[in-house]
């Protein structure tokens, strides 16, 4: 009787192991505990003074931790920036003034607390060389099939008097300017189809200059790839026409896409739709897949129809591939 019962004790207390251990998940138990580890600031310092439109934040790497969050706030305690970043450093724009920055390592079970608020000062330079233009709008390496009104900006330099824009076209690797305009009091400027008149990738770039100094910065530079070429019309593969599945399995349609012969080859989405009728009024289901390929379980027996369009990321769409029919059994 002792040992059915010391055995029955082993059983129980095995039995509650497993279950504690399902109450942490698998990224519970292999995270490394940083709650008691502690970060260090390494730039701006207390009372820092930070001559420049950018601040560069930077604090010790720390073992265990997968993000940084970092805050700012500035003189009114208002919080200008909280972001998430996976390295020990963040470049940052801001205007003059005064502001305090913290910084906490964080993994998915655990976070360190917040370092210590560290005060600093920005001030404004005359002195071009050291800052930086922060562009705006659009995004790098934006698609787009409009030629005409492509406007860009920037944020204000306040010590800027003046910015350069310029405009390189790249066709294939081969690079030529083919707009400088210097003197733009403004912070955008609208590109004509008279510059984007043909496919191609558009580099623009901002530099700020300061008259009393004679100094500029650098260019900043972003990439507007123009493509208005329509993708190909996708060649349906499988299933074939008028073919026979089984409901019990799901039916994985294929279809081809060709080769993008453009200058420009902007990422292409498929659009796979199934419909139960031949002019696709009753549509049961639409796939957007950057594959060429999407598997569908049918509910229910009977004809249906297939058939894919094509979108580019730039905005241009083929016409539909001729519709397929199979019938689900």
């Amino acid at each position: 009787m002792k040992k059915i019962f010391n055995k029955n004790i082993k059983i129980n207390l095995f039995i509650a192991g497993v279950f504690l251990l399902a109450m942490f998940s698998c990224d519970d138990i292999l995270e490394e505990d940083i709650t008691d580890d502690n970060i260090t600031i390494t730039a701006p310092l207390q009372g820092s003074t930070v001559v420049s439109n950018i601040v560069t934040l930077q604090w010790n790497n720390l073992s265990g931790v997968d993000e940084y969050r970092v805050q700012v706030n500035n003189a009114s305690n208002v919080m200008v920036l909280d972001s998430l970043v996976s390295v020990n450093s963040l470049v940052y724009p801001l205007t003059p003034g005064d502001y305090s920055w913290r910084v906490r390592g964080e993994n998915f079970a655990y976070q360190t607390a917040y370092t210590f608020p560290v005060d600093f000062t920005m001030e404004a330079s005359e002195v071009m060389t050291d800052q930086i233009v922060i562009l705006n709008s659009p995004s790098d390496n934006f698609y787009t099939n409009t030629s005409s009104g492509q406007l860009v900006t920037w944020t204000s330099i306040p010590t800027a008097d003046t910015y350069t824009f310029e405009l390189d076209r790249d066709v294939s690797g081969s690079v030529s300017t083919i707009n400088q305009t210097p003197g733009i009091a403004a912070t955008s400027y609208d590109i004509t189809n008279v510059d984007m008149s043909t496919d191609a990738i558009y580099i623009w770039k901002i530099k700020a200059l300061n008259v009393s100094t004679t100094t500029e910065t650098i260019y900043s530079t972003r990439k507007i790839l123009l493509d208005t070429q329509t993708p190909n019309i996708a060649t349906l593969s499988t299933p074939v026409a008028d073919a026979t599945e089984s409901q019990s399995e799901a039916v994985v349609f294929v279809w081809d896409n060709g080769v993008d012969l453009g200058v420009v080859q902007s990422p292409v989405t498929s659009v796979l739709e199934l419909a139960s009728d031949i002019a696709f009024t009753n549509m049961i289901q639409t796939y957007p897949v950057s594959t060429n390929t999407q598997s569908h379980t049918f509910s229910e027996t009977g004809d249906y129809y297939w058939r894919v369009k094509n979108t580019d990321e730039a905005g241009n769409s083929s016409s539909y591939a001729t519709p397929r029919k199979i019938t689900i059994n």
